[in-house]
């Protein structure tokens, strides 16, 4: 009798809390609807109802819910539904605190100002840089990850389409012709799990190579994948998985989804989407193929090389040309830049007067490492450091494309791993001399210092 009882309490506990939150709903969308919601708000209603049904936990529904940035029906209705499909309390709470109310939205901060290609990138400036172009959302483990708009295509994937291998004495180049290219697949590691949304996204990272990605052989195909998180470069010793030295036989957990496969016949001249095979043969390449981590240790500096230059001409039937690395990642860091400034304007310029200003600190960092540069007294990279898959000669900086007339000037290096807010290296306009009938003289204005630390992010 007294947990009959206790159930009885229990379940009607739990009806109050549903009035409650459909009450809420009424109060947020200004008069509650009852007809079921169309278009995208009830599919992405209907995914969470999948990952209901597929037991995944509340942390890891309630962590997507935040960090998609997509919109919920929140009708009397909808919750009520939700509830029937076994939707928790905990979910259901926050698919109403994600949706759109009559509160103020508070005003974001400034973007971030668009840079010259650093010597060595900084999360300021990968953001920047990338969040015209996509979305960043919180991966539980990993941290900041950003989605690409092309990763909402549930057939996409990285080093697939919009690009083609070239060959260079540091291993095999990926050529992308997306206007992010020269960050995403040169630097960083691709994720693709729940947390996601299963899609892929980018984890920055902050060391150069040609490319990230190992490799499977077949009878009459090849494929790649790029690596997973997890497998990190470290300097002058190679490749290590999860801390322990990537030995032969090692195939970083990658399944067949994760490789673009295609015939030996259609390794030369991009476009690889149209000849990928599709996902059964995928996976009956993959059972018979056999694994290539595709790199190796030359002079302390990591090669791509793949499944090698030689054997490649021998099984595409084609002439493997040598390209210069240095040569072809200035070309594509200072084609891509020249081509997001032009498509973002807005981003290469500081915030206009009379909007929100960057904190005062972050500020005095900028303006004080700006004025270093310009006395010749700024930290500049070691060009001792070696970078990854490359000679010497890849440290080299890359300068600039010059800017607009009308635009302000931006600088051709910037410290690497500055702790400025925006990653801006802009020296701010002086501000204009007005006459003041007081005698006097106008206080000197102190100079900012430069407390910015050069190391890259660990």
């Amino acid at each position: 009798m007294i947990i009959k009882n206790f159930r009885t309490r229990s379940a009607y506990g739990a009806s109050i809390w549903i009035a409650t939150l459909a009450a809420a709903a009424v109060l947020l969308a200004g008069s509650a609807t009852h007809a079921q919601p169309a278009g995208d708000t009830w599919q992405n209603l209907q995914e969470i109802v999948k990952f209901t049904q597929a037991h995944m936990s509340d942390e890891v529904i309630v962590s997507y819910i935040k960090t998609s940035g997509k919109s919920y029906p929140t009708s009397a209705d909808a919750l009520l539904y939700l509830n029937q499909q076994g939707v928790s309390q905990p979910v259901l709470a926050a698919l109403l605190g994600a949706s759109p109310s009559g509160a103020p939205v508070p005003e974001p901060p400034p973007a971030a100002v668009m840079t010259a290609p650093p010597e060595k990138p900084t999360i300021d400036y990968f953001q920047a840089h990338l969040t015209p172009y996509g979305q960043w959302i919180d991966v539980p483990g990993i941290g900041a990850a950003w989605l690409p708009a092309e990763a909402n295509n549930p057939a996409w994937r990285p080093y697939m389409d919009a690009g083609h291998w070239q060959f260079t004495e540091a291993g095999w180049f990926w050529q992308s012709d997306y206007p992010w290219g020269d960050m995403a697949f040169h630097y960083g590691r691709w994720i693709h799990n729940e947390f996601t949304g299963g899609r892929w996204a980018w984890a920055p990272g902050y060391d150069w190579a040609p490319s990230w990605v190992s490799w499977r052989e077949g009878a009459g195909g090849m494929g790649w994948a790029p690596l997973p998180w997890g497998v990190e470069f470290r300097v002058g010793q190679g490749l290590y998985w999860h801390g322990a030295v990537v030995v032969e036989g090692v195939d970083f957990g990658l399944g067949f989804d994760s490789f673009v496969f295609v015939g030996h016949d259609h390794f030369w001249g991009g476009n690889y989407n149209l000849y990928i095979y599709d996902r059964e043969r995928s996976r009956t390449f993959y059972e018979h193929s056999t694994f290539h981590a595709g790199y190796s240790m030359e002079g302390g500096h990591l090669r791509a090389e793949g499944l090698g230059r030689e054997h490649m001409a021998e099984i595409t039937h084609h002439e493997v040309v040598v390209h210069k690395a240095v040569e072809l990642r200035h070309a594509e860091e200072t084609h891509n830049f020249a081509k997001r400034t032009e498509e973002h304007k807005e981003l290469t310029r500081p915030p206009e007067r009379g909007r929100t200003a960057a904190h005062p600190e972050a500020k005095e960092k900028a303006n004080g490492a700006a004025t270093d540069r310009a006395n010749g007294t700024g930290a500049h990279p070691n060009p001792a450091n070696p970078r990854v898959g490359a000679t010497d000669e890849h440290g080299a900086a890359t300068k600039a494309p010059a800017p607009r007339p009308a635009a302000p000037a931006i600088a051709g290096s910037t410290h690497p791993g500055a702790t400025n807010q925006h990653g801006a290296s802009v020296q701010p306009p002086a501000a204009a001399k007005v006459p003041t009938p007081s005698p006097k003289p106008p206080a000197t204005k102190p100079k900012p210092s430069s407390t910015g630390t050069n190391q890259p992010p660990k």
